[in-house]
């Protein structure tokens, strides 16, 4: 049942990803990369595609490494960076 839900809460991340591209106030950015988070950490596939986009986007590298650092960010976005980095 995890593995469901968890396939909704990053389709739900990625939509307000979205909608915080509309809408000034809402950082859409943060979304993006808690979607992100969620699917390497959840799913093995998951990782090996965030690990090869950041080494292909420099620019959503800068975004993880810009969120890990945010005051509303999870303190283990950290392991997340750190099981992702392209250069490892």
């Amino acid at each position: 049942m995890r593995k469901p839900l968890m396939a909704l809460a990053i389709a739900a991340c990625l939509i307000m990803s979205v909608v915080g591209g509309f809408i000034p106030l809402l950082q859409g950015w943060i979304f993006f990369v808690l979607a992100l988070y969620l699917l390497a950490t959840e799913f093995e596939t998951g990782r090996r595609w965030v690990t090869s986009a950041r080494r292909r986007w420099p620019k959503l590298d800068e975004w993880i490494v810009k969120a890990r650092d945010h005051k509303w960010a999870p303190s283990h976005l950290k392991k997340f960076e750190d099981h992702t980095d392209p250069t490892k």
